[in-house]
C-alpha cells in the first residue's frame, strides 16, 4: 500500500503529460506551463519528486554541495547530461596505465558543479532475468542508513516507525512493472531530506525534461537556437518551440532547506535524547511529598527529584498518578504494534513505559517522571482515563521502587511463563512453542470486558495447551504399555499418564488445563451465547473480577505443568 501523496502525485503527472485532443490545447500544452507550474508547486510540499520518468515528464535529482553553486553558473548547470542509471562507481583502466582502478561519483555528468554531487537514487537492471523485478531502484545507503530507513515491499518504500510507532513511508517507489502504469516515481519525504541538506552543506538539484509532441508526426528539431528563461537563480530552463507542432523543455530547478540551520540541528539532537516537539499534560497524581492530591504536570520543571529538591516544596517526579485500568485496552489490541507487560507498555521502536502496576483496588498507576517520556498523543490518551486514587501504588511497587527490594511474589501468570519458557530454551521433547511472541500476547484482564477476559484465555491456550506434542505423550504411554483412543487430544493424553502408576487417591484430572481450553473453546473460539454468558457470571459471582478469575485459574495451571513436568523428568 503506497502513500496517499505519492499515489496523487502519480495522477498528476499522468495528467500532465495526457496530450490534448484540441489544437488549441495542444498548441498550449507543448509550451509545458502546466508542468513548469507543477515543479514549483511540488518544491514547496511534503512529498518530493526525486525521480520521474513518464510519457512526456523526465525529472532527475542530485544532491550538489553548496559550495558548487556559489555563484551559480546557470549555463554549467544547463549542460548536465546523466540520468538515474549512472552507477556509482566504476573500473577503469587504460590510460597508459597497465593497473585497474576505481572511480567513483557522476564522473562525465557535463557540467563541473556536479563534481562530488551525490545520486540518491539509482535505477538497476537486472540483465539476464525475465519477469517481474527486472528492473528496480536501490536507495543510496549513507542516506538509508543515516535515516534508518528499510524495503518493504508491500508499501514499496523504504520505511521506519515514527515516533508513535507506525510505519512511516519515507522514500516510495513506483516502476513500470506496478499495476501497468508508464511512469516510475520516486518520492522523498522533505522533513528527513531538509535535515540531510543542511548536516551535509547541500542542496538538491533537479533536472527536468519536458519533450512535448505527437511521436508519429515529428521528423526532427529544427536549427533554431532554444530560448533562455534564466529570470531566477534557482528555477531556469531553456525551450524550443515549433509552434502548434511540437517543444522541448530542458532546466534546472535549485531545492535548498528553509529553516535556520541552528533550529534544524536542535530538532535533530533533541529527537536523539527524545525530546522532539515535547509537549506536556497535567495528570492528577499522588503527591506524596506534599501529602495531597494535585496535578502534576509531565514538564520536568513542574517536579524535582532526589538531586535538586532543596529549596523547593515540588513535587517529586516519582509521583504515581491512577487510571482506569481501560487505558491498557488499547495496547492489548494491537500486538505488532504494542507489547504489555506486568510493569511495563512498550511500543515498537518507538517508546517504553516502565514502572507501571495495578493497586488493589484495581487501578493501573504510573510515574510522573515516566509519563513524560510518552509522545504527547499517548499522553492524552493515559489523561482520558485519569482519575483520583482510590487505594495507594501496590505493595509490590512501593517495595520494588521505594524500598529497594527484591521482590519474590510473582503473579500466577508469570509463573506459568517462566516455567514454559524454561521448557523452551531446554528444548524438552514434550512442548513446543507455536510461535515466540505469544510470551507477549499473553496478560491478566484488569477491567470489566469480556472480550478481554476471553482474549486472554484464548491466548493462554495458544500459548499453553497447543504447545504440547502429541507424539512424544503416545510414545510415553505405548513404553508404559498404557492404553488410549486415537481420537484422544492433548489433555486426555495428558491424564492418563500422570495416572498411571495411581499414585493419586483419585484420578487426577488437570482442571486448571480443562478450564482454560473450555473458557476457549465457549468464550471466545464460538460465538458466544447463553452457556458464555453464564460461564462469565458463574467467574465474576465467585471471584468478583475477571481478573481474578484468571489468577485463580493461572495458578491451577502452574501446579499441573508442576507435575507433567516431574513426570516427563522421572
Amino acid at each position: 500500500m503506497q502513500n496517499y501523496e505519492h499515489k496523487k502525485l502519480i495522477e498528476t503527472i499522468t495528467r500532465l503529460d495526457k496530450m490534448p485532443t484540441d489544437p488549441r490545447e495542444f498548441s498550449d500544452w507543448i509550451h509545458a506551463g502546466a508542468h513548469l507550474i507543477f515543479l514549483q508547486e511540488n518544491a514547496l510540499t511534503d512529498e518530493l519528486v526525486i525521480y520521474a520518468s513518464g510519457e512526456y515528464t523526465f525529472v532527475h535529482s542530485v544532491v550538489v554541495p553548496n559550495s558548487n553553486l556559489s555563484p551559480i553558473d546557470q549555463d554549467d548547470l544547463m549542460g548536465w547530461n546523466f540520468n538515474s542509471h549512472q552507477p556509482i562507481a566504476s573500473y577503469v583502466m587504460g590510460g597508459g596505465r597497465d593497473d585497474v582502478w576505481v572511480e567513483r561519483g557522476l564522473g562525465m555528468s557535463g557540467a563541473r558543479a556536479f563534481e562530488n554531487a551525490m545520486q540518491l537514487i539509482f535505477s538497476r537492471t537486472f540483465e539476464g532475468w525475465t519477469g517481474s523485478g527486472q528492473n528496480y531502484f536501490e536507495l543510496h545507503q549513507e542516506y538509508a542508513h543515516l535515516n534508518e530507513l528499510h524495503w518493504r515491499p508491500e508499501r514499496r518504500a523504504y520505511c521506519r516507525f515514527n515516533e508513535l510507532g507506525d510505519l512511516e513511508s519515507v522514500v516510495s517507489v513506483t516502476t513500470r512493472e506496478d499495476n501497468e502504469i508508464n511512469m516510475s516515481l520516486v518520492t522523498f519525504k522533505w522533513e528527513p531530506l531538509e535535515e540531510y541538506l543542511l548536516a551535509t552543506n547541500a542542496s538538491l538539484v533537479r533536472m527536468f525534461d519536458f519533450t512535448l509532441l505527437r511521436h508519429s508526426e515529428f521528423s526532427g528539431w529544427s536549427n533554431e537556437s532554444p530560448k533562455k528563461f534564466y529570470n531566477l537563480d534557482h528555477f531556469f530552463y531553456r525551450q524550443q518551440v515549433m509552434a502548434n507542432h511540437a517543444a522541448y523543455t530542458r532546466g534546472v530547478q535549485i531545492i535548498r532547506s528553509c529553516p535556520p540551520e541552528k533550529a534544524v540541528f536542535t530538532e535533530i539532537k533533541d529527537r536523539w535524547f527524545g525530546q522532539k516537539h515535547r509537549k506536556y499534560v497535567e495528570f492528577i497524581a499522588l503527591d506524596w511529598r506534599n501529602n495531597r492530591i494535585a496535578k502534576i504536570s509531565t514538564d520536568p520543571n513542574a517536579t524535582a527529584n532526589y538531586f535538586n529538591a532543596e529549596g523547593n516544596s515540588l513535587p517529586f517526579e516519582l509521583s504515581p498518578a491512577f487510571f482506569r485500568p481501560e487505558v491498557l485496552l488499547k495496547y492489548k489490541t494491537d500486538r505488532d504494534k504494542y507489547t504489555v507487560g506486568e510493569r511495563e507498555v512498550s511500543c515498537r521502536a518507538a517508546w517504553h513505559l516502565r514502572g507501571i502496576d495495578v493497586n488493589e483496588a484495581g487501578q493501573v498507576h504510573a510515574y510522573i517522571c515516566y509519563l513524560r517520556d510518552l509522545p504527547y498523543e499517548e499522553q492524552l490518551h493515559w489523561l482520558s482515563f485519569n482519575e483520583s486514587p482510590k487505594a495507594n501504588i501496590s505493595k509490590r511497587a512501593f517495595s520494588s521502587d521505594f524500598e529497594g527490594k527484591w521482590v519474590a511474589f510473582m503473579e500466577p501468570l508469570q509463573k506459568i511463563l517462566s516455567l514454559i519458557r524454561r521448557w523452551h530454551n531446554d528444548r524438552v521433547s514434550w512442548w513446543t512453542i507455536r510461535d515466540e511472541r505469544l510470551f507477549d500476547f499473553v496478560s491478566t484482564p484488569l477491567t470489566e470486558s469480556r472480550d478481554e477476559w476471553a482474549e486472554a484465555f484464548m491466548d493462554l491456550a495458544k500459548l499453553v495447551i497447543e504447545g504440547f506434542e502429541t507424539k512424544p505423550l503416545r510414545r510415553k504411554l505405548d513404553a508404559t504399555n498404557v492404553k488410549y483412543e486415537k481420537q484422544d487430544r492433548t489433555i486426555t493424553l495428558l491424564e492418563k499418564l500422570l495416572n498411571k502408576d495411581d499414585i493419586f487417591d483419585e484420578p487426577l484430572r488437570l482442571e486448571g488445563l480443562r478450564t482454560v481450553q473450555n473458557l476457549r473453546s465457549k468464550v471466545k473460539g464460538h460465538v458466544g451465547g447463553r452457556e458464555a454468558q453464564q460461564l462469565a457470571q458463574d467467574a465474576l459471582m465467585e471471584h468478583e473480577t475477571f481478573g481474578n478469575h484468571f489468577r485463580f485459574v493461572c495458578t491451577k495451571v502452574f501446579d499441573e505443568l508442576e507435575i507433567i513436568e516431574q513426570k516427563f523428568e522421572a
